[in-house]
């Protein structure tokens, strides 16, 4: 018994020392060394919207414009095949998930509805009708479209408020078709930016110009077409001009994009020659090659930069470009700034809105923070006399395993970055509590065992052996709901399972082990013949 005791001793020993350090950040926050963050983590526990005050936002994805633009991109792509297999294409539209491309008479429809079937049989139900083919999106391809769309949003705007600077964002996926993102420690100042941030689609596309003019009706005019609808089905598109020259207001460009900004590897903040705000970026592999393509083979021409639709500058290519370029335009510093940042995040599949907007003070948290202070405070020391009260030497062994245990549960919770919120601390009260009953069941068999007539010793081996398979079974039943409840659970809810799923799995612990080994210390070597209890 000696040995294990010694064993698990250490072990305990070391886990006590490791949640010091991890703890530690907690405490100190900026007093800590420049030195700590390279040795050890200088990440504690980071506080909730609840507690800490900051931003919260329910956003809700419109997974109908990705559909809508999925149809268009079989459209391009379909128009292009039936014009490689010399099938004339008289006009295409899409609505409401439907593709209707028409042909001209004497057009090769089995021809037509091949090319079709063989591109696009997966994704879409094509059938005819005269000259007109039709592909309407197939129901399973739209769940599968909303869901990649909502989690690749997620995704996108989880990496935006971390670029930020703010620690510790929540963005989480609620219902089908919502976001929830929470910043704690987010000022007011600077709710408009973060906003900003997560809505800016920011579609970055590069195009040839064709043409400029004043207004959208000289450049239809230009193309020979009655309206937009016509140039865009020659292939072509209008956008608006923001360059800052009030002669270029709009600009006629190619409507497919040669290159787009999904293969930027990085971007920042630079200056033009006028010393103006500009954002600098940088092509990865493939983007490299097809940007270094478009440039060599318009040299002389003007290529848009078209960011959301609006074109931020037109400069001439005087030469071959590869991996770098320049967005120049009216930008103050912070906004340059942010659309770097935007950038580097990737631009949003679909278009997002904010259905509900708080911003939370840090009054109602700090106030939140005493109160549960206190409660734990007054519950913990009742718990402690209590102990000592009814079990004697006993209490005190289970009051120091309680002590270690709340070490061990706030450690972890800072190990694995869990945010601390008001439920959490609810979390945290009902683990003493717990932790408490594991002891009490220990040494009530203990009584038990003593009131048989049984020797201390034997009492002692038996009162925790016996108690075992109690004290798993309430704690693993407790410890499923709770995981139940981190998988199904959102916010509040989450942080509240997180932190009694830790609190379960430290309390086990220490009732079993460190309990245990405490009152093998405490009666070592003594020829035992009454327990303190």
């Amino acid at each position: 018994m000696k040995g294990v005791s010694r064993l698990w001793i250490t072990v305990i020993a070391l886990f006590s020392f490791l949640c010091v350090i991890l703890l530690t950040p907690t405490f100190m926050g900026d007093k800590l060394p420049s030195w700590w963050g390279k040795v050890f983590s200088s990440k504690g526990i980071s506080l909730g919207l609840d507690l800490e005050g900051g931003i919260f936002l329910l956003l809700g994805v419109e997974t109908e414009e990705g559909i809508e633009q999925e149809m268009l991109i079989v459209e391009e792509a379909l128009v292009s095949k039936f014009r490689e297999g010399r099938i004339l294409v008289k006009n295409s539209s899409v609505s409401d998930g439907t593709l209707t491309i028409g042909l001209f008479p004497g057009a090769d429809m089995d021809k037509a509805l091949e090319i079709a079937r063989d591109e696009f049989e997966e994704v879409a139900d094509i059938n005819s009708e005269g000259f007109l083919v039709r592909l309407s999106i197939k129901p399973s391809y739209v769940d599968e479209l909303e869901q990649n769309s909502i989690e690749r949003v997620r995704h996108i705007i989880e990496n935006r408020v971390k670029d930020f600077g703010l620690v510790e964002p929540s963005i989480q996926k609620s219902g089908d078709d919502r976001i929830l993102v929470q910043v704690p420690g987010a000022s007011k100042k600077d709710r408009q930016r973060i906003v900003n941030l997560i809505k800016k689609t920011a579609v970055l596309e590069f195009k040839i110009v064709r043409a400029v003019g004043a207004s959208r009706e000289n450049l239809v005019a230009a193309t020979e077409s009655e309206n937009e609808k016509q140039v865009r089905e020659k292939g072509l598109a209008i956008h608006e001009g923001d360059t800052g020259n009030q002669n270029e207001r709009f600009f006629l460009t190619e409507r497919l994009a040669s290159v787009t900004g999904e293969y930027i590897s990085d971007a920042r903040i630079t200056f033009d020659n006028y010393g103006n705000p500009a954002v600098g970026f940088t092509f990865r592999g493939e983007g490299a090659s097809k940007f270094g393509k478009l440039t060599e083979s318009n040299i002389g021409e003007r290529l848009a930069i078209v960011l959301d639709g609006v074109i931020k500058s037109a400069p001439t290519i005087q030469d071959k470009i590869t991996y770098q370029g320049t967005i120049t335009g009216t930008f103050t510093p912070e906004e340059a700034k942010d659309l770097a940042l935007i950038l580097r995040s990737g631009s949003l599949p679909v278009p997002v809105r904010v259905e509900q907007e708080r911003t939370v003070g840090p009054s109602l948290g700090q106030d939140s923070i005493e109160k549960g202070r206190f409660s734990m405070i007054v519950g913990g020391i009742l718990v402690l006399v209590f102990m000592v009260f009814f079990y004697r030497l006993q209490g005190v062994v289970a009051n120091a395993a309680l002590v270690l245990n709340i070490l061990f549960i706030m450690g972890f919770l800072s190990a694995f970055g869990v945010t601390l919120t008001l439920p959490g601390i609810a979390g945290l009260v009902l683990t003493l509590g717990m932790a408490v009953d594991g002891n009490i069941i220990i040494f009530e068999r203990i009584k038990e065992e003593l009131v048989a007539g049984k020797t201390a010793v034997h009492s002692i081996e038996t009162g925790y052996a016996r108690s075992v398979w109690t004290i798993l079974d309430a704690n693993v039943t407790t410890l499923l709901t709770a995981l139940i409840l981190f998988w199904l659970g959102t916010g509040p809810i989450k942080g509240f399972a997180a932190t009694l799923s830790i609190g379960i799995v430290s309390t086990v612990f220490s009732n079993l082990i460190v309990a245990r080994v405490f009152t093998n210390m405490l009666y070592r070597d003594k020829k035992l013949t009454e327990v303190s209890i």
